[in-house]
């Protein structure tokens, strides 16, 4: 197994932590590691150094080896920008193709956490093994691991897994997909928990390069008309002009939407450790929460009549006073009072900000 770590996202609602020359992914906030560093230790047992990619753009190259100074440089993938998952799956691929003949691809995003490591792991083992099993149709899985959902959350993709099962063992099962749902409002959510069958779209995929690569050939030919270009010039002077051609010419888009919903060879894998994307301050809060009146705090301070706060800051205390389900959070970009409810709001003062001061 080799493994394909995305991290290029800018992070715009953890400000005021998050900045666009640090993003979530180098932030510390689920433990003392950043979420990046998290990443890469949750695979190392599985997945030796040296076959961990990561895929980023020029400006987090220097940040990225300072989290994973071990990572050889020739691992580290450089996007000409950012276009989405598509566009960075498969020039992650064609470039882990040029390593290995034929590699089983762990696809990890850099910035979500996951609360039993050695239960990912061992989700990991199955789907490698269930990426090398024929389905009926000749071909072989594209295989995602799905949430066993606690809530019905509004704010992750749902996929709908059919009877059918691709595979079996330890525990674990492989299920065709049925549909993929995006976001859905609350009552379609909690008719998904009702009538079982559904997970969150966890954003981990498993698959043979092969398999991946085949399926971008028959469902986007267009952009699979620049793969061999690219794979002709990987390690030649040649190649960052083959890549950005290749950027230029298509639009972003996710894998899950131009390639897994249309594919005939999609697999989900039912997970149920504790996992979250940490797309929010709210999501975070729920991440590491342990009790509902429970007042989190990452740094020093004191709390008075209040309950249900996550607090971040380590160079001031921070003091609650009849408040709550606030998130405090006192950096040297600025200090945020936030309405936990209103956590999807935090990128438009990062947007307000920018028009006012571009750096």
């Amino acid at each position: 197994m080799y493994a394909l770590i995305m991290a290029g996202g800018e992070g715009r609602r953890f400000w005021p932590l998050s900045s666009r020359n640090k993003p979530k992914q180098f932030l510390c906030l689920t433990g003392e590691k950043s979420l990046i560093r998290q990443t890469v230790d949750r695979v190392l047992p599985l997945v030796p150094i040296e076959k961990v990619f990561v895929v980023t753009v020029a400006r987090y190259a220097e940040e990225t080896l300072k989290h994973i100074p071990e990572l050889p440089e020739e691992n580290l993938i450089l996007e000409p920008e950012g276009k989405n998952t598509a566009p960075c799956i498969a020039y992650g691929t064609l470039r882990m193709t040029d390593s290995a003949k034929d590699p089983v691809i762990a696809v990890l995003p850099a910035d979500h956490a996951v609360g039993d490591d050695e239960g990912f792991r061992s989700v990991l083992r199955f789907a490698c093994e269930t990426s090398g099993v024929e389905l009926e149709n000749g071909h072989y899985p594209l295989i995602t691991l799905g949430v066993t959902p606690t809530a019905p959350e509004t704010g992750y993709g749902y996929i709908k897994s059919a009877r059918k099962v691709v595979s079996s063992s330890g525990g674990h099962s492989a299920h065709m997909v049925e549909r993929f749902t995006e976001k859905p409002d609350l009552n379609t959510a909690l008719g998904f928990l009702k009538e079982g069958g559904y997970y969150w779209n966890s954003g981990v995929f498993v698959w043979k390069a092969s398999s991946i690569i085949s399926d971008f050939s028959r469902i986007i030919p267009g952009w699979y008309r620049h793969f061999g270009k690219i794979s002709e010039s990987i390690g030649k002077a040649s190649e960052e002009k083959a890549v950005s051609s290749f950027y230029k010419a298509i639009e972003p888009g996710s894998i899950d939407k131009l390639i897994l919903e249309h594919s005939d060879n999609t697999v989900v894998i039912p997970v149920g450790y504790p996992w979250s994307d940490v797309g929010s301050w709210k999501t975070l809060d729920e991440f590491l929460r342990t009790g509902e009146d429970e007042n989190i705090f990452r740094g020093s301070g004191v709390s008075v009549d209040s309950s249900g706060c996550l607090v971040f800051g380590d160079k001031r205390v921070i003091a609650l006073v009849g408040v709550k389900d606030l998130v405090v959070v006192d950096s040297e970009n600025g200090i945020l009072i936030l309405d936990k409810e209103k956590s999807q709001d935090v990128k438009k003062v990062a947007e307000e900000l920018s028009k006012k001061n571009k750096d």
